[in-house]
């Protein structure tokens, strides 16, 4: 994540999570896609609570896979502390 206190003159960066949420090609082809291309679900969205931490939730497609092994997109949230 990338957090500015002065208006974008300069940017912060805080990791999220140690570990990729994605491996491989992410097609944006819509239907067009090939299996396991379209699993991040155009999800990735950040808010900010009353305290000024962020929240941000986000898809991870590493987490479990389906019976026959394709990625199975799981949610996560993450917050600051």
């Amino acid at each position: 994540m990338a957090q500015t206190f002065d208006g974008g003159a300069s940017f912060a960066q805080s990791l999220v999570n140690r570990k990729t949420n994605h491996v491989g090609v992410i097609c944006t082809n819509g239907t067009g896609c090939a299996p396991g291309t379209r699993n991040l679900l155009d999800l990735f969205e950040v808010a900010i609570n009353a305290a000024g931490k962020s929240a941000i939730v986000y898809t991870d497609d590493t987490l479990t896979k389906t019976g026959d092994g394709q990625p199975l997109p799981q949610i996560v949230l993450a917050t600051e502390k």
